[in-house]
């Protein structure tokens, strides 16, 4: 295992950055890449809980990596409201990192619900739900939005986004949309899959442009004084070309919630919102 040192420098934007102008990134990736973790997984300790992270290959690995030590105040202002019997919503779960952290914080009579459409990312997530004995974790594969049935997307090794025009038709999948027919314009779809399971005292969105569908099919949730917290991604270059940065806090506060952060890494935002 690499010391954290190491782990933190490879982070660093200026060394990624000077790293790309000599052409070094790719053979110095695939030296860490073999050099993090020779038993193929990554321990972690946050707010007090432990876990182990695996994938598929190493440079999945390397990528949940740079996830937990690039994004740990994230992770840690989505989580640290968690209290155990608490219910936590997960949208755009990935590989699970939120996941099995919010899973031990809840304790066994708390829940996890878990949303992601990707089939790469969905098996890593199993596989690291069940390597870390997370038996209170529900998965919805599944892409929440504010529309009723399918839902093209856009899958790359680490991603789903929604169809945009410069989507190679390759790559493109339908996903199942999480709703029900007969939902009006506004959408209510997350709340529809929720009807019947206990509103999320906090939630995680990142879903890569699509958080403004997200929000509003999940403002009826957003709006019950029992959802305390919420930790957003908005990514600003794939939201649609009528909806801006504003106009997505503008909704998160809409639902009253007080956005009491917000950090731009790269062209990426991280939100965190609360009651």
């Amino acid at each position: 295992m690499l010391p954290l040192a190491i782990r933190k420098l490879s982070c660093n934007p200026r060394l990624r950055q000077f790293g790309h102008r000599l052409h070094l990134n790719p053979f110095v990736k695939r030296v860490y890449c073999r050099l993090l973790s020779t038993s193929g997984m990554l321990p972690v300790s946050c707010l007090g809980v432990h876990a182990d992270f695996k994938s598929s290959n190493s440079r999945q690995l390397a990528f949940v990596d740079y996830i937990l030590i690039s994004e740990k105040t994230t992770i840690e202002a989505a989580l640290c409201s968690l209290k155990p019997g608490d219910t936590f919503l997960d949208v755009g779960s990935h590989y699970g990192i939120f996941s099995v952290l919010a899973s031990k914080l809840v304790g066994p009579a708390g829940r996890v619900i878990a949303v992601e459409p990707h089939p790469e990312s969905l098996a890593v997530l199993r596989s690291n739900l069940a390597l870390n004995g997370c038996g209170n974790v529900e998965i919805l594969n599944a892409a929440f939005s504010d529309t009723s049935g399918p839902i093209a997307m856009a899958y790359d090794e680490n991603f789903a986004i929604v169809q945009r025009a410069f989507a190679p038709n390759s790559t493109v999948h339908t996903a199942p949309g999480h709703t029900a027919q007969g939902l009006t314009a506004h959408g209510l779809a997350g709340d529809e899959a929720l009807r019947r399971r206990p509103v999320p005292a906090a939630m995680k969105i990142d879903v890569e442009g699509h958080e403004y569908a997200v929000l509003s099919g999940l403002r009826r949730t957003l709006s019950n004084p029992s959802c305390r917290r919420l930790c957003l991604e908005i990514h600003p270059p794939l939201l649609p070309p009528s909806v801006g940065k504003d106009d997505v806090l503008s909704l998160v506060r809409a639902c009253g919630l007080n956005v009491i952060s917000e950090h731009a890494r790269s062209a990426d935002i991280h939100v965190v919102a609360s009651r």
